[in-house]
């Protein structure tokens, strides 16, 4: 039971006990105000609005179509990218997005997951040339290994 509540009910239970008049006035010499000031305070908090509700607030939309709102020329670029991060063909971990912000110099900062990183790196992408865009797209294409692979290989001595 909240407090609120709680305390909605224990005035409850005083007024219905002493009566208005000799709880108001009790109340009055607890506040320090006079039991006509209490009142007119008790009164205005009926008259009050109810405060307006916070609206709630807009859905996220998707990184990729912001992405591709703002740079429709690379959007089949940006698209693609989208895709194979998602499916994990490109950049397929956080240390690998990290690498990428670092070698173009851009500062990734404090990401908690890889998800959280997609609308970041599909505006790094977005401020890349066309040429770089494409060279950096095929060049991450999926190895069919993964990071602790080639370790296993090593530990299970066997050839690449």
């Amino acid at each position: 039971m909240s407090t609120t509540r709680f305390l909605d009910y224990e005035i409850a239970l005083l007024l219905a006990q002493y009566g208005r008049e000799a709880t108001l006035a009790a109340m009055a010499r607890h506040i320090g105000d006079s039991q006509a000031e209490l009142e007119k305070i008790l009164d205005d908090i009926g008259r009050e609005k109810p405060k307006a509700q916070r609206k709630p607030k807009p859905p996220i939309s998707d990184p990729v179509e912001v992405a591709v709102a703002a740079h429709p020329d690379k959007a089949k670029y940006l698209q693609a990218a989208a895709a194979r991060f998602q499916n994990r063909s490109f950049l397929p971990e956080l240390r690998d997005v990290k690498r990428l912000f670092d070698q173009h110099g851009h500062n990734l900062g404090r990401p908690k997951s890889r998800q959280e990183c997609l609308p970041k790196v599909l505006n790094l992408l977005a401020d890349l040339g066309d040429p770089e865009l494409e060279s950096l797209l095929a060049n991450h294409e999926s190895r069919g290994y993964s990071s602790l692979s080639v370790i296993s290989d090593e530990i299970l001595r066997r050839e690449k």
